[in-house]
């Protein structure tokens, strides 16, 4: 038997997402015996070097198994250029982002099972208290290249999350949202996977089944279980 495979494709917010925001760990928690929910997210990683990687990510899969993607980039691209193994310009991440949802296509994942969604706001006064000199990400930066992720998935006819939309929606408190300015808090988290909760819950979720019966239905000396 071989259960199906959500895959999560990220940089470190979705990296780290099994602690401190415990985003993915709430998606596991969903697709509990439903799929097995594989997290990709590589901390500091642009648009450029996940296009580079991506045929090996989904190397160890078979396309029959995997029921979805979900993709959230665009934080490390858009910092400053001065930050020049980072920094993708928004045309060029523009051009990766279309190239990397073309390859999970045409891979055989239907449009319908990939979510993209937007990089988070960024609180720049706290980024810049932990970071100092070296914070090279900035809201004002990152606003462009999330738009463009919105623009990108509505050209694909892809699902998608307006993430950076939610969180200024959530008001003037959203640096509640981000623990240190750059990476998603507790409640950061739980922000995302409320939005991600309906696009789950319709397009992947409601077509997975559970393996293996509840152990209430077994009888007392069951010799098989399929």
């Amino acid at each position: 038997m071989t259960w199906k495979k959500l895959i999560l494709i990220g940089d470190s917010n979705t990296q780290f997402a099994h602690g401190r925001s415990g985003w993915v760990n709430s998606i596991s928690d969903l697709f509990q015996r439903r799929c097995d929910v594989i997290n990709r997210g590589f901390s500091g990683y642009n648009t450029d070097q996940i296009r580079l990687i991506l045929p090996k990510i989904f190397s160890e899969f078979k396309t029959e198994t995997v029921c979805g993607v979900i993709i959230m980039l665009g934080s490390n691209d858009s910092t400053d250029q001065i930050a020049q193994i980072q920094h993708v310009n928004l045309e060029k991440f523009s051009e990766n982002i279309s190239s990397i949802i073309d390859f999970i296509i045409n891979w055989g994942v239907a449009e319908n099972k990939i979510i993209l969604v937007s990089p988070a706001k960024i609180f720049d006064e706290k980024w810049q208290q932990v970071k100092g000199p070296n914070a090279f990400h900035f809201d004002h930066l990152v606003k462009n290249y999330a738009h463009e992720v919105i623009k990108i998935a509505k050209n694909k006819s892809v699902m998608y999350f307006d993430f950076r939309q939610a969180m200024e929606d959530y008001g003037s408190e959203y640096h509640d949202l981000l623990h240190d300015g750059l990476h998603l808090s507790k409640e950061g988290g739980n922000l995302l996977f409320k939005g991600l909760l309906p696009i789950l819950e319709k397009n992947i979720l409601s077509d997975l089944q559970i393996n293996f019966p509840d152990w209430k239905n077994f009888s007392l000396n069951q010799q098989e279980i399929v």
